[in-house]
This record gives structure tokens, sequence and C-alpha cells, in this order.
């Protein structure tokens, strides 16, 4: 029996993904689970099992190539179809359960409109609830993908046809061409690269940002690291005693951590604190997220950092563990000698960023005379829609307090 195995969607929202490298050639004898290739989502490089027992009659997809969600990749001569279609799991940092479609005597071929509707399964049972033909809707995600919002639009709009809906407003900007000249090098913009690309370009499109800096003397929070690292026997890390400092302004000062709705235009506030921390990985940056960061001790917070950032620098992290963040803190201080830095862009859908610079003496006044002082400088963007500057600046007060007097980040 001829068995064509399609690409499966090993996470919600991938539509896509690069196939990396085979791990089987045609004539091969093999056996369900074995490893029958790499592929490369947004975010991680996923090993993908062989289905079922048999022989590899075929590879559909060159390595390198970019392979839609349900393409046929493999085509197998196996007796165990069967079993294949009921179960198949994903090796991946994390047990992700994907959907994929099979076709082949056991299971018949999803029948696919002429032009392809791009949306997850979830998606697509929703539209079924609400009665709307996905044919009909507009999508808003990666590469044009229906999401459950672009239904909840679609039937919005429906309802008040004169209701005008300026959600979904795009700026109308004509790609730009760049000519072939000289010696240039032209390479694809895929996998992490192009992530990053459509996430920045949504979050600038959609967010009115603004951008508030401030200064804080650190000569008490350097000096508790270091007694926390000798008593503790292990390293503390700069990026979670600010996390840690963090949590209580965010109770505090709950609309940074929050989202906008677009789809209904409402404030949500999250009831968990997600913080996400940028991670330099030679492909590009990824933001591991710290959930229930305020359910955490300084300690625990500092070992998962480090936990996920080496994840993320060898590709291997799950997607789970980049989902759900409701704030980001960059460490640009951390790569480098940075002084300086610019307006930090949000991380859409949050409302709000904070990007730390590495922490340095710098010239400060202290009972009429100027001394140096070591000193951290912090800058926080934010979502002008919902918060204003004096509410940054609060927000951003009560951090400063607890760094400026970190005995109190032992109360936490």
């Amino acid at each position: 029996m001829t068995y064509e195995f399609c690409l499966p969607d090993v996470g919600e929202g991938i539509t896509e993904s690069d196939l990396l490298k085979w791990h089987v050639k045609p004539g091969d004898v093999v056996r369900e689970d074995d490893l029958l290739c790499e592929i490369e989502t947004d975010k991680a490089v996923v090993e993908i099992p062989v289905p079922c027992n048999g022989t590899v009659q075929s590879l559909q997809v060159a390595e390198g190539t970019t392979v839609k969600v349900g393409s046929v990749i493999a085509v197998f001569a196996t007796e165990a179809v069967a079993k294949a279609a009921a179960s198949i799991a994903v090796s991946a940092p994390t047990a992700v359960s994907p959907a994929p479609t099979f076709r082949g005597a056991s299971q018949a071929a999803e029948v696919q409109p002429s032009q392809p509707v791009h949306a997850t399964p979830s998606t697509r049972s929703y539209a079924r609830q609400q009665g709307v033909a996905l044919e009909m809707v507009s999508g808003s995600g990666p590469k044009g993908r229906i999401l459950h919002e672009d239904i909840d639009r679609h039937l919005a709009v429906a309802k008040a046809p004169d209701t005008p809906d300026v959600s979904s407003a795009r700026l109308d900007v004509r790609p730009l061409a760049i000519p072939l000249a000289g010696q240039q090098r032209r390479t694809p913009i895929k996998g992490l690269r192009r992530a990053i690309a459509e996430t920045m370009v949504r979050s600038v499109s959609v967010i009115p940002h603004a951008t508030s800096g401030f200064r804080c003397n650190a000569e008490a929070f350097v000096a508790l690291r270091l007694r926390l690292q000798e008593h503790l026997g292990c390293r503390i890390s700069f990026t979670a005693m600010v996390i840690k400092a963090m949590i209580p302004a965010l109770k505090k000062y709950p609309y940074f951590n929050a989202s906008i709705d677009d789809t209904s235009n409402e404030i949500v506030e999250h009831g968990d604190i997600n913080i996400g921390f940028a991670t330099h990985t030679e492909e590009g940056l990824m933001v591991p997220v710290i959930k229930h960061a305020d359910q955490r001790n300084l300690q625990e917070i500092s070992t998962e950092i480090d936990r996920l950032a080496a994840l993320a620098r060898e590709r291997k992290i799950s997607l789970a563990d980049l989902k759900g963040g409701t704030i980001t803190l960059s460490n640009v201080g951390s790569h480098g000698k940075h002084d300086l830095v610019g307006r930090p862009i949000i991380n859409h859908p949050e409302v709000a960023i904070i990007a730390m610079t590495r922490i340095k003496p710098q010239a400060a006044v202290m009972n009429g005379a100027v001394v140096a002082q070591q000193s951290l400088d912090m800058v926080t963007s934010y979502d002008h829609r919902l918060i204003d500057g004096v509410y940054a600046a609060q927000f951003m007060e009560a951090v400063i307090e607890i760094i400026e007097e970190p005995g109190l980040l032992l109360s936490l």
C-alpha cells in the first residue's frame, strides 16, 4: 500500500516550514518513530518522526525548501497506514500534537478549494460554528492566515455594515525592488528572520509607540547581587533581578500587563504575569517567556532564564515557551558595551517593553559634589492608546524604587 505523508501542523499558527535535513533516503527500510527529517518553523527546529513501518519510496521535497502544512513530503510503501493515521507524535523539545492531513486508502483526502484558505483546524471549526464561509473572510495573520478575530470582525461588519472597521487598517505601501547590480549577494528572508520582520511591521503599523527614559542609582543593586551569589552559590543575573523588581509595579499598574483587543475594542488585563526576555541568537532575536513570574523566587527566575536562553540559542526551545508573554524586558547591556538605547519596539500584542543598558559608573551629584555612581539606564516604549506618559512614569518609578532599595527585592 502506498502512503503519502503530509507535513503536519506542529503548532497553532504554523502554516509553513523550511525542510532543513532528511534523515532517510529512498529505498530505506524504516520503522515508526525513526527520525524522518528536521524542519524549521518561525521559531524552532523540530524533528519529524517516521509515521509508519515500511520502505521509503520517494522524498517529495528538497532540503532547504519552504513547505506548506498539508503538502506531501514523503511517500512510503507500508501496511501500517491505519495505525499511522490514528496517531503521530512530533519529537520536539516538548510534546506537540500535530494534525497532519493523510491521504491513501485509509482516509480520504481533504478537498481543497481552488484558492487555498489558510486557517488552522480550530479556526475552521469556529467558522463552521458561526456559519461563516472562510472564503469570504480576509485574513490578517502571517501570509494571509485567517484568525478567530478575523471571523469575529467579519460577523461584526455583517451585522453593522455602516460602521467603518478601522482595526485592520494597513499602510498602503508598494514593495520596492532593488535593481540587480554590482557584487550583490541575495539571501531569502525566511524562518526566524521572516517571523521577526512580520512581527515588527505589525507592531509599528498597529501600535502608536511612545517612549520614556529613566536613570537609577544601582550601587546597592550591584552590591546585593554579589551578596546573593555568594550566599546562594550560583549565578544571579541582573535580568532576573529587574524582572523581580517589575512584579509589584505590574500589579499596581496593570495596564502595563495588558493588551488591546482590536476586534472588540476592549482592554484585556491579563491575570497572569508572564514576562518575556529578549534573547540574541545567531539567527535573530527570540523572546522566551517566564510563565507566572510572580510565583517564582529570584533564584528560580534566574535559573529559568539561563535554561530558556540556552535552548533558544540552540534552536531547541519549544513553541510553548515562546508564547503567552504579557510584557517584555530587553537587556541590551548583556551584549557588549551598550551605553545608549533607542526606542525599543513593542512585542505585539503586548502594550509595553522595557530595555535596560549595562550598569556602569556615571556622573551623579551627591551632597553637592559630582561623584562616579553605578547607574542603570532604562527605556520603556508603551502603547499610547492605553498608556500615557504620567502612567508610564509612575510604573517605572515603582520599578526604580526597588532597584534603588533592593532590600525590598528580598521581601517579594
